[in-house]
């Protein structure tokens, strides 16, 4: 009964912040987190509802739980500490085979009788994941020929970022992918992405090359 009271308070709340064109600032730091989640959840059941399979944060036997395979994990809109945590069994002191934080997304492959942990974020099959067709992406990791198209890029500061990089791996993290390439960037750079390669992006974009 407490958790039926406490989402219909959280109702309320967004509610009221909707009719008021989205002001929050009235509401306490535990009331915007719980109202992120509600929104998360709510984004989670429609993705679902158009036969999108999307798994939401928790702890889950790969093989059992989900079927292995490759996956995007998308960190929650307004994340504080979205991370995954691979291990070889579901005890704490079990070999630990990755542990990454999530930055906006990153793509891993998943082998069956491993277990995955993952906070802050959802998860995603990789083919039905968002493809950005038109080559323009933002933050995060993209496999490419998956999520982007290969061809020429132009690498792109985003404005008030304290640091922007990238890297290049010859896969996805998961697979023993090494690092190919890695810059600091001051100004736009252009590169060259193939089929099979894994860009990170940190405060910076891709555009298709002019």
């Amino acid at each position: 009964m407490k958790r039926i009271l406490s989402a219909v308070l959280i109702l309320l709340l967004l509610g009221g912040a909707l009719a008021e064109g989205w002001d929050f600032s009235r509401q306490s730091l535990d009331e915007l987190y719980a109202i992120r989640d509600l929104l998360n959840a709510r984004i989670g059941e429609l993705e679902r509802s158009d036969g999108v399979q999307v798994y939401e944060s928790g702890t889950y036997q790969v093989g059992s739980d989900l079927p292995a395979g490759d996956y995007v994990l998308v960190e929650y809109e307004n994340a504080m500490f979205a991370s995954v945590i691979i291990r070889e069994s579901q005890a704490e002191d079990s070999n630990l085979l990755a542990h990454h934080l999530i930055d906006h997304q990153l793509v891993v492959r998943l082998e069956a009788g491993t277990w995955i942990t993952f906070s802050e974020a959802r998860a995603y099959p990789l083919d039905q994941a968002p493809v950005a067709e038109d080559g323009v992406t933002g933050e995060g990791g993209y496999l490419v020929g998956a999520l982007l198209p290969a061809g020429w890029y132009d690498v792109r500061l985003t404005d008030f970022a304290p640091l922007s990089s990238y890297s290049i791996y010859d896969g996805i993290l998961g697979t023993g992918a090494q690092l190919t390439k890695f810059e600091v960037l001051r100004d736009t750079a252009r590169i060259v992405l193939s089929d099979g390669e894994y860009i990170e992006l940190s405060g910076c974009w891709l555009s298709p090359a002019e």
